[in-house]
């Protein structure tokens, strides 16, 4: 099975997904990555409608063809463990003891921050050896919609659940939390994958324009529109609740019951996305990915994943100190906002612990002219916060009897909308170059400059 093959990810289903996904954890931890097929690479930029791509089997990885499976715990084991990442586990237990010792909520926050970064990637690694391990598309549907977001989901439970911050900062800090994850996504990610894919040296014949030295990188179009669509639909159902707030000055009941009535909405549009990928198109997908294969080329097996206990047991460890670290992080935060504006952290600083690992290496796929895959994670990442964390946020406000509203703001409206309109606008028309990417940094660096410069409680 060649590269371009495995690269046409809009038709995967979230088993394929989690293997592609493998590939970004090898790419990131610096193992070599499978060359680009220059004959077949304008096939292979398809874009998956869910975050994360198909592991793709790396040039001379002790993982190709021929491993023994006895071995497969311990090269898996070594896989995810031999990374910079393990370095910052260090930061665990001094965050701990800087929250126990009462050390400060400077040093309290600074310190879990750090030790969010490794543990968001153990838990992802985890996640995939448990979906491809089980085989089973619909479990590893919904394994992705909770521990692929579960870094945000315990930032917003633990932060709803405060007793250090009133609630009108708790919602803050959440609302500005889940609107960072979409805009750093769609507009650091994507901007930083088009601005380092088009100024790095061509490798392929896709990649490169009829005149010499203009280079473009080539995407396809049909997981961008449906991602996209997916997207405005959330930017209607953020706008209509805050227009309801903010135009008519209504009861707080009034929108608390159109919120949280939207939030059902959404989780509902979120379902029938699952459902469209995994059910009800499944075999007209799947024929497409058939069509570009190439035949006769000779397949690559991949290193069968971590056994399921491990994996289970991998997963339970590292979500319990997860929750710990982020308990730690949301009960400082309080400490810090003399010094940082709440909307600033909550948009700028904060979604970094749970997206830098994916961030990376979204923009090292875009430097090896895999253009497809860079978008396949930032688009999907966003549309995966904006459809599943967002309308569950509301529901545990809503259980923890703390009015988490959709009313985003008029601010927070207005840059998430304007945003998601900047990248269909840049992306119409499936090509991908170093200005496009500049625009989109432009404007997330014009975004953080305003919420720094935001006062306090503007929403």
């Amino acid at each position: 099975m060649t590269f371009s093959h495995y690269l046409d990810a809009s038709s995967a289903s979230p088993q394929q997904l989690y293997q592609l996904r493998r590939q970004l954890r090898t790419t990131s931890s610096g193992f070599p990555a499978l060359p680009l097929d220059s004959e077949k690479s304008e096939k292979s930029s398809e874009v998956p409608l869910l975050r994360d791509p198909e592991r793709v089997p790396s040039r001379g990885s002790k993982f190709s063809k021929g491993s023994s499976t006895s071995t497969s715990n311990k090269e898996g084991l070594e896989e995810i463990f031999f990374s910079p990442f393990t370095l910052l586990l260090v930061f665990v237990p001094l965050g701990a003891m800087s929250a126990q010792r009462e050390w400060g909520d400077s040093w309290t926050f600074v310190l879990n921050f750090i030790a969010l970064l490794p543990l968001a990637k153990f838990l992802g690694d985890a996640t995939e050896e448990l979906a491809v391990a089980i085989k089973n598309d619909a479990v590893a549907g919904m394994l992705n919609a909770t521990f692929g977001n579960v870094v945000e989901m315990m930032i917003t439970v633990n932060t709803l659940r405060s007793r250090k911050m009133p609630y009108e900062e708790r919602t803050s800090v959440v609302k500005c939390t889940l609107l960072g994850s979409i805009l750093s996504n769609l507009l650091l990610v994507l901007g930083m994958s088009f601005l380092f894919g088009g100024l790095t040296q061509v490798k392929s014949e896709a990649a490169t324009s009829a005149v010499a030295g203009e280079k473009e990188q080539k995407f396809a179009m049909k997981g961008v529109i449906m991602s996209m669509g997916m997207l405005v639909f959330c930017c209607m159902s953020f706008a209509l609740p805050t227009l309801f707030a903010q135009g008519y000055q209504s009861d707080a009941q009034d929108l608390l019951d159109v919120s949280r009535f939207g939030a059902l909405l959404v989780a509902s549009a979120y379902i029938a996305f699952l459902i469209f990928q995994l059910f009800s198109h499944k075999h007209t997908l799947n024929q497409e990915e058939e069509d570009l294969k190439d035949e006769g080329a000779e397949e690559d097996q991949e290193r069968p994943p971590l056994a399921i206990w491990l994996s289970l047991l991998m997963m339970v460890v590292v979500t319990v100190i997860t929750d710990i670290v982020s308990d730690y992080l949301c009960e400082s935060i309080n400490g810090v906002t003399g010094a940082m504006n709440v909307d600033f952290l909550g948009t700028i600083v904060l979604p970094i612990a749970g997206n830098a690992c994916e961030h990376l290496g979204a923009v090292r796929f875009a430097m090896d002219d895999k253009p497809g895959l860079a978008v396949g994670i930032s688009v999907g990442s966003s549309t995966q916060v904006a459809l599943f964390v967002v309308p569950f946020a509301v529901i545990v406000g809503w259980m923890l009897d703390v009015p988490m509203t959709l009313d985003f703001g008029m601010i927070n409206t207005a840059v998430i909308f304007f945003s998601v309109l900047l990248v269909v606008v840049l992306m119409s028309d499936g090509r991908s170059h170093w200005l496009k990417g500049y625009l989109l940094m432009l404007a997330y660096t014009f975004i953080a400059v305003l919420f720094w410069n935001l006062p306090p409680k503007v929403m």
